[in-house]
């Protein structure tokens, strides 16, 4: 059996054959969870991260991200890091540092996915403008190229250009390769998503509403 939180055609990297095999089984319109259920899912999510956390935390958390579970659950992860990474006791304070009101979020850019990825493989900006070829550096980076892709209205030599002037052909190859990979590397897909999610749930997504 197979589950997902996404119409057929909206899963990257399947084949064709497979998208199409998909739309055989049920497609539901599952609407967002309220309010009440939100905290409820936040408060199971944290004490599995082994935290406890104020209702008033919990609450203030789920009031800013109404999209999905998964961005639900970035958010959660993102503000216990950022607490964790201060040294201090996770506050409406920091929540709303790191969460910003979906009326406030800036629309996602390139440097948005640039810090991102950086900041989950620790690497530098340098690095992914760079001419670096060491594995996990040029991982990261057509990561990065893809995610521009995917999830902006940039163009692939608007992308280069962002990536250390790179030719349009070296983007596109980019690109296409993580796509492959997605078909065929499940801990990959997880990664990506993992790293839509988190920006899901600090910026807006071009095409849609703040």
């Amino acid at each position: 059996m197979l589950c997902s939180d996404r119409a057929p055609e909206s899963l990257a990297g399947l084949q064709e054959r497979l998208v199409s095999r998909f739309r055989w089984g049920l497609v539901a319109d599952i609407q967002p969870p309220d309010l009440e259920t939100r905290i409820a899912i936040l408060r199971e999510k944290a004490l599995n991260h082994g935290v406890t956390l104020d209702d008033s935390i919990l609450e203030l958390i789920a009031s800013r991200i109404s999209s999905n579970i998964r961005a639900l659950e970035g958010a959660l992860i993102k503000a216990i890091a950022y607490a964790e990474l201060e040294g201090e006791q996770l506050t409406a304070a920091k929540v709303e540092t790191v969460l910003p009101e979906e009326g406030k979020r800036e629309r996602l850019a390139i440097h948005h996915i640039k810090d991102e990825v950086t900041s989950r493989y620790h690497l530098s900006k340098d690095d992914l403008e760079g001419p670096s070829r060491k594995k996990e550096i040029a991982q990261a980076r057509h990561i990065a190229i893809y995610l521009s892709r995917e999830l902006t209205e940039q163009s692939f030599p608007a992308i280069g250009k962002a990536f250390g002037d790179r030719d349009h052909s070296t983007v596109m190859h980019s690109h296409v390769r993580i796509k492959e990979l997605l078909t065929d590397t499940p801990l990959l897909y997880s990664e990506i998503r993992e790293i839509e999610d988190n920006l899901r749930s600090r910026y807006v997504f071009p095409g849609h509403s703040p």
